[in-house]
């Protein structure tokens, strides 16, 4: 394989810092590399839509393979491989995902990332990516009712919203997090309609089961309806994944 950088046979300079490492075909040598640029095409495109998408720097490496796979998560790998191999149809399908677990630390916002990447993966480097407009989204459920209350003053948090009503995958992260209050609820519910109504596509993540979501005094049957059409319920378990001692 050609290569214009002589770092682990990487065909560009900036490969040992891609997220898409692990799976790029350029870097395989299946796929050709130009030689006339210096830098690469759909890295540039990869990264703005990262950006775009505004995921946390710690889940900007969530995908399929770096997914570590042990008995806690076995069977929750199970089940989502199927639907990341075909993520682009499933989300074109109006696929709706709620992971949840009562404990911290399960890995329910790694996973949900995964799928949002996964999207992003497929079709940055296509038509539907145009440098400017969010392929997917990733909003803390806590600062989306905050910056609410500020929508009709500020018009950066004005059109953040409308982008949040209009993106093909959205992912609301930590869903009940805080005082769940009546605001909070039909600011939630305006959201989930709008995109209900045009069949699309929302990760939900939560400590709370779905049967606790549909009380009243938290989101309430109306806004959980609206993500229960063609939806993929999953319970996390296990043990704390963000511990790491050091010895």
């Amino acid at each position: 394989m050609s290569t214009t950088s002589n770092h682990c046979n990487y065909p560009y300079p900036e490969c040992s810092k891609c997220v898409a490492l692990p799976f790029c075909n350029k870097v395989k040598g299946t796929v050709s590399v130009d030689m006339r640029t210096s830098w690469c095409n759909a890295k540039y495109r990869l990264d703005k839509a990262l950006e775009l998408a505004k995921l946390p720097k710690q889940y900007l490496r969530a995908n399929i393979y770096n997914y570590k796979v042990d008995n806690d998560n076995q069977e929750t790998y199970n089940k989502i491989r199927p639907f990341i191999a075909n993520i682009v149809d499933e989300i074109d399908s109006g696929l709706n995902v709620c992971l949840v677990s009562k404990s911290s630390g399960t890995g329910k916002t790694f996973t949900a990332a995964m799928f949002l990447n996964h999207f992003i993966y497929k079709t940055c480097i296509t038509s539907r990516f145009d440098f400017e407009t969010p392929l997917a989204m990733f909003v803390e459920y806590a600062e989306f009712i905050h910056h609410a209350r500020y929508r009709d003053q500020y018009e950066d948090i004005f059109q953040e919203f409308e982008l949040m009503q209009q993106v093909p995958l959205l992912l609301l992260d930590d869903v009940g997090a805080g005082t769940m209050t009546d605001f909070a609820r039909e600011q939630t519910y305006l959201l989930l309609n709008e995109r209900y109504n045009a069949g699309l596509s929302n990760i939900v993540t939560s400590n709370f089961f779905l049967s606790d979501l549909k009380k009243d005094e938290l989101l309430g049957k109306r806004c959980v309806s609206r993500i229960s059409n063609n939806l993929l319920y999953l319970e996390l378990k296990g043990k704390d994944r963000r511990v790491r001692l050091r010895g």
